[in-house]
C-alpha cells in the first residue's frame, strides 16, 4: 500500500479561535470548548456551551464538516495538540482561542477522509512529531509555524474507507457495552432504592414491605425497618486511606508496570470497577512509603477536594490520599450493596455544603452511618444485584481489551503494514 506524505499546510488553512470575556458565556449560540476538543476524537453531535457572537464572528470562527481542531496550548506536553474532527456543519456555531481550526482546501476534501484524518492525528505517530516539535516552558504552546512541520500519510481512499470500517465497528461496540454499562447501572439503582431507601423489599408473602404495614422503629437516619441497624462504618469494615509518594523521588511512580495506582481522575468514569489507572507504584514505593494496598473488592470513596466518587476494585491497587478503602471483613456488607450505599448517600450530612470538599477528613468517613439490614435481607438482594455488577464487570474489561486491539491494529493499518482483502466491505 502506498501512502503519500503532505505537510498540514498543503491541505489545511490555520485559524485562531475566540478570546471573549467570561461574561460572554452562558447565552447566545453554540460555542466548542477547550475541553470538548480535548476529550473527543470527533466533535460532539450537540455542542453543551454558549457564547454572545456577532455575525463578524460566527462567520470567522465557523465549523464545517472536515474542520479538525488541535488544542494549541496546555501545561501538560501529552494534552497539546490533542485533535478533534468535525463530521457535519455547525450553524452560527464558534470555537474557542485556546483552540486552532484546520479547515480543508480543495486537494484536501479530494484525497482525504474526515475519519482517517481524526484516527491519524490521535495516533502514537503523530503524537509524536508534537512532542518532537514542542519545548515545555511554563506553558507547552503550539504556533502556525510549528503546525507547518506536521505531516500526515495518506493511501488512497478505498484503504481509507477500509480502515474507517475498521476502527469504526471497535468503537461502536465500546460504545454499545457503555451504554448497556449504564443501563445496568441505573437498574441496579432503582433495585436499591426500592429495597433500601423506599423499604419496598418483598416481605415473606412477598408483598412490598413498608407499604403492607411492615414494622418500623426509629433511628437517626429516620424511620427504618425493625430488622435493620445502623452501625458506624468502622465498625463493619477496614477503613484504610491511600497515600502519595513524594513527587521528588519519581523513580517511584511508572506506567503500566508495578501496583496500580488510583485517583479520584481514576472515579470519575461513572463505572462500578476500577481496572487500570495512568500510573503506577513501584513495588519499592509501597514499603518505603509505608502504602496500604486496597484488595480485591475493596470499595473506593474518594472523600477530599471531589467527595462522593465510588468504585469497586478489580484487583489489589494503591490510591492516593484522597481516597478512602472500604475492606470487607466477615462483617461487611457484600460489596455491591456498600458501592450502592456509597452512591446514595447524603454528603452533605458530613460537614457545611459550602466546604464539604475541604471539611471532611479520615476521622468523618470512618464514623459515618450505615444502613445495615438483615442477613435475610441482604442475602436475597444479592442473588439479584451480583450477576448484574459481574455482567458490567465483564463488559468493563471486553471494552478495555478492544481498545488494546485498536491500539494494536491502528499503526499497522495507519502505515499499511496491513494488507487488508479486496473483498472487505465497506
Amino acid at each position: 500500500m502506498k501512502f503519500k506524505k503532505y505537510s498540514l499546510t498543503e491541505l489545511y488553512n490555520i485559524s485562531s479561535g475566540l478570546s471573549k470575556k467570561r461574561e460572554e458565556f452562558g447565552f447566545g449560540y453554540d460555542f466548542l470548548t477547550f475541553k470538548e476538543v480535548f476529550r473527543n476524537v470527533f466533535i460532539p453531535d450537540e455542542l453543551t456551551e454558549l457564547a454572545n457572537t456577532t455575525d463578524k464572528e460566527r462567520e470567522k470562527c465557523s465549523i464545517k464538516q472536515g474542520d479538525v481542531f488541535l488544542t494549541r496550548t496546555s501545561e501538560k506536553l501529552d494534552e497539546l495538540g490533542l485533535s478533534s474532527v468535525a463530521l457535519k456543519d455547525y450553524p452560527n456555531a464558534t470555537f474557542n482561542g485556546f483552540t486552532k481550526r484546520l479547515r480543508p482546501n480543495k486537494l484536501c476534501a479530494e484525497i482525504l477522509l474526515p475519519k482517517f484524518a481524526a484516527f491519524y492525528l490521535r495516533s502514537k505517530h503523530f503524537r509524536n512529531q508534537i512532542t518532537s516539535f514542542v519545548s515545555m516552558t511554563t506553558r507547552a504552546s503550539l504556533n502556525n509555524e510549528m503546525i507547518s512541520k506536521l505531516t500526515i500519510e495518506i493511501p488512497s481512499i478505498t484503504y481509507q474507507k477500509k480502515v474507517i470500517y475498521i476502527i469504526d465497528n471497535l468503537l461502536r461496540k465500546e460504545k454499545n457495552n457503555l451504554l448497556l454499562i449504564k443501563n445496568l447501572e441505573q437498574i441496579s439503582q432503582t433495585l436499591f432504592k426500592h429495597w433500601f431507601i423506599d423499604f419496598e423489599f418483598p416481605n415473606e408473602e412477598g408483598q412490598p414491605y413498608k407499604s403492607s404495614g411492615g414494622k418500623m422503629v426509629e433511628s437517626e437516619l429516620g424511620h427504618i425497618p425493625n430488622t435493620f441497624s445502623i452501625e458506624k462504618a468502622n465498625n463493619k469494615f477496614n477503613i484504610n486511606i491511600g497515600k502519595t509518594p513524594s513527587r521528588k523521588d519519581m523513580e517511584m511512580f511508572s506506567i503500566k508496570k508495578g501496583v496500580i495506582w488510583a485517583s479520584i481522575a481514576d472515579l470519575k468514569n461513572q463505572t462500578p470497577f476500577i481496572l487500570n489507572s495512568k500510573e503506577y507504584l513501584a513495588p519499592e514505593s509501597i514499603k518505603k512509603y509505608n502504602i496500604k494496598i486496597a484488595p480485591k473488592q475493596t470499595v473506593l470513596l474518594s472523600f477530599k477536594l471531589t467527595v462522593g466518587r465510588v468504585a469497586i476494585t478489580s484487583h489489589e491497587m494503591a490510591t492516593n490520599e484522597a481516597i478512602a478503602h472500604f475492606t470487607q471483613t466477615k462483617d461487611s456488607p457484600n460489596p455491591e450493596y456498600t458501592y450502592l450505599y456509597l452512591k446514595n448517600f447524603n454528603y452533605e450530612s458530613l460537614g457545611n455544603t459550602s466546604s464539604i470538599a475541604k471539611a471532611v477528613n479520615s476521622k468523618i468517613i470512618k464514623n459515618m452511618v450505615f444502613l445495615i439490614p438483615d442477613d435475610k435481607t441482604l442475602e436475597r438482594f444479592n442473588e439479584i444485584i451480583k450477576p448484574l455488577f459481574k455482567q458490567m464487570e465483564n463488559l468493563q474489561i471486553e471494552n478495555i481489551q478492544l481498545q488494546q486491539l485498536r491500539d494494536t491494529l491502528l499503526p499497522k493499518l495507519l502505515s499499511g503494514e496491513i494488507e487488508l482483502p479486496d473483498e472487505l466491505e465497506v
